[in-house]
Parts: structure tokens; sequence; C-alpha cells
């Protein structure tokens, strides 16, 4: 049944990934059975932000969707610019007035359109749970990410500055998770909550007492395909891909140490996208030896990364700590299986027949259990054939078809709950009448 939707999207492009593509791919894919109304404030890197996303859908409209740009107060500015400098903490006290705003222009935006169903969809962290929980509708919260704990053994080895960066990190999440009265109050408001990962769904549980769905942000878009005839080469050399932006939390140096114990040399390993770490992280190459192994690719455009990625036999993800990143879905939809380590949503959404998971360890115990993994590949390159068949049928099971479904689903039993919770508050009034 078509329903009327409003939807917060913080951060939504066209041509992002991340955040940005699974805001985009969300609300394109609902737009096809509902009517939305999307609040957002970025859809560059900062916030306020747009003009990408405005130039699109002017040249491209889309039916059944009307974004509703909330422009930031002057203090959000003014305190977002001590993000811009790299004080990233500062964010989500923008953010915090970002969101005030934002139910603003839903209140308005009540006042003349009737809304079914209101879904907090993203940025997707627990920690801001926005202010449509205010408004008198059935609220959707979710996926909800951002929980994770980063375990220590995962940090040892790592600068001193990195260690006590997550550190803070971690303790900043358990106070919030366990303290936070305004984080409580969003949890016990929401009508259906949507967790990330498993990790998430259980913390959920466990501190609110609220029961949650598991469905990732992420999905699989797009043509499900893979180009056959780069395995004609496959046993000259086996073409390896790592992605993501070159900081501690990605982890690359587990993934060029690994190599370094590799004792195959017809490899080439492809590492797309750069950082702040992109130089160090190029010496620890040299001083490895992988010289001529390894290609540098830089920041590119989405679709020259997708080129490159398409080619690749086995993609490679060292993270310490993500929720579900677009990259793997990205690499299932061309048939391109994974190797990582075991945790965080990679742990949940990736099987055994797409992907080889590798135990959470000490990092010399895990870059020794990659090289093992990754030299048994390359000497049985046939392994990894097999298994981009097995990764498109893994593909297909995490298609927008069957997301769509959940969603609808997830809706519905909003609005049941929502009524029903009406109908108990309608009786006791009269009751005390």
């Amino acid at each position: 049944m078509k329903k009327r939707i409003l939807i917060s999207a913080y951060a939504i492009s066209p041509v992002k990934g991340s955040e940005y593509g699974a805001a985009w791919n969300t609300v394109v894919n609902l737009a096809k059975q509902h009517e939305l109304w999307v609040l957002y404030g970025m859809s560059d890197d900062h916030m306020g932000d747009t003009q990408t996303l405005k130039s699109y859908i002017k040249a491209n409209p889309l039916q059944s969707v009307n974004f509703i740009e909330v422009r930031p107060s002057k203090l959000a500015n003014a305190i977002n610019r001590l993000n811009k400098i790299g004080l990233g903490w500062f964010f989500y006290f923008a953010y915090y007035l970002w969101q005030k705003d934002a139910l603003k222009k839903a209140e308005k935006l009540l006042e003349n359109v009737h809304i079914d169903v209101v879904h907090q969809l993203g940025p997707i962290g627990f920690r801001e749970p926005g202010f449509l929980g205010m408004l008198d509708k059935p609220l959707v919260w979710g996926p909800i990410g951002g929980m994770n704990i980063i375990k220590p053994v995962l940090l040892k080895g790592m600068p001193y500055l990195s260690q006590v960066k997550f550190g803070v990190k971690n303790t900043i999440n358990k106070i919030q998770i366990n303290f936070s009265s305004r984080i409580a109050n969003a949890f016990q408001r929401a009508d259906v909550l949507l967790a990330a990962t498993n990790k998430t769904q259980h913390t959920i549980k466990e501190k609110f007492g609220k029961d949650s769905y598991l469905i990732s942000e992420q999905g699989v878009i797009g043509k499900i395909s893979y180009d056959e005839k780069k395995f004609e080469r496959i046993y000259e050399q086996v073409e390896l891909v790592w992605s993501g932006t070159h900081i501690d939390r990605k982890n690359l140096q587990l993934c060029l140490q690994a190599l370094a114990l590799v004792k195959q040399n017809n490899w080439v390993l492809h590492i797309l996208g750069e950082g702040p770490l992109t130089s160090q992280l190029k010496k620890e190459a040299e001083k490895l030896n992988l010289k001529g192994l390894v290609i540098w690719h830089g920041h590119m455009s989405r679709n020259e990364a997708m080129h490159i990625m398409q080619l690749a036999h086995l993609h490679i993800i060292t993270s310490i700590s993500e929720d579900n990143p677009a990259v793997v879905f990205e690499a299932m939809s061309n048939g391109i299986p994974t190797l990582t380590l075991d945790h965080c949503g990679m742990g949940d959404v990736l099987c055994d027949k797409c992907a080889i998971k590798i135990p959470v360890s000490t990092n010399q115990l895990m870059a020794k259990e990659i090289a093992c993994k990754l030299d048994l590949l390359i000497s049985n390159p046939e392994f990894l054939a097999n298994m981009a068949i097995n990764t498109l049928s893994c593909a297909i099971a995490h298609g927008w078809d069957k997301r769509l479904k959940l969603l609808n689903t997830y809706y519905n039993e909003a609005i049941y709950s929502y009524n029903t919770r009406m109908l108990e508050k309608h009786k006791i009034h009269l009751y005390q009448c």
C-alpha cells in the first residue's frame, strides 16, 4: 500500500558512497512504491554543502520525492568550522542544532501534508537520534550503528596517539550508551528500531530492553554481474583490491604487513583512495619490499574506482571498526569475494561462500593468517573463480527488491504499534475521566 513517508537523511548524494550513497539508494528505491519528503543538509563535504544534490535533481527530477533542504543556522555553521579544521567531535554539536532545525521544518510540513510514517534514516550513528520522535507520528529509527567498542587487541602496535584516540572514543560510547537519558528516551519512543549489526542489536536489547530488526544500512545496487574474461589471466597474475580512506581505522597497514609475508609473487594489489596516512603507508610498503606489487591509484571518481574493482579477483578489507562499508556490497555485486576480519558488519553480512573471514587476534597473528590464506588462493586460483559464482548468488540476497519488502513490513509495524499506543492512551484518558 502506497504511503506518505517523511525521511531525515542529513547526508545524501547520488555520486558518493558510504552514508551518502546508503541514504540515496534507500530514497530512490522507496520512491518506486511511496511518496517521500526528504529532509537533508549535505551532499558534499561539509554541513550546508548541497550543490551536487541540487544540481542533480534539477537535471534529473525524481517523481514521488520532495527534497527539503535544511540550512544550518549561523551558530551551527560557526561550530562546524572547528570540524572543518579537523576537530571532528565538534560536528555533533553542530549536528544537534541542525536536527533542531529539521524538526521545525518537519512541523511546518505537517501543517499542510499528511504523513503516514516518519523514518529517522541517517547518519546511522546512535549518539544523535534527532528530534523527529517529538512529532505525533509512527516512527522508524535506523539502521542504527556506531555502537562498536574496538577490542584492545586491535589497538596494539598502533601509534600511541591513535590508541588514545580510539580509547577515548570507546569510553565516550560506553558513557553515552549507559548514561544518556536523551538517547535512552529516543530508543523508547521509536515504534520500530533497525540495527545495522548483530552487536548493535544485542546492545539495544541489553541496554534499552528493546527488540530491533537486523538490516544493514547498505545494499547491493545496480546490475549484478562479473567479467568472466578476467579469469583467463588469473594464473599469470591474481588481482587484489583494497579500497578506503588512508586512516588508522581502515588499517591498511595490516594488509601491507600480511602481503609482505606472502610467498607467491604472481599478484598485484590495487589500492583505491588516499588520506592523511598515504605518504607514511607508501614508505611502509617500500620497507616491506612491496615495490612493484602495489599500485597506488589515489582518489578517484566512483565510476573510475568501480572499473578497477570489476577487474579484481579478490577484495580485501582490514578495518578495525565499521558498520557495513559500501565497498563490501560493491565487490559482491561484481562477483568479487572478500577477505575480511571476522567482526563488525562484514562478519554479519558475509558468509563462507563469498568470503574468507580471519579471526580477530593480535596484529602479528592476523597478518600471518591473511598471508596463509592468500598463498593458498594464489596457488589455487580456481578457488577464487568458484567463489565468484557463489558471491553472485549472495549478492541477490542483498538486492533492493528484498530490502523494500522488509522496509514495508517495518513501516506497517510502526503504524500498528503507534495506533495501539494511541488507543491505550485514549482508554487511560477515558478511565481517568
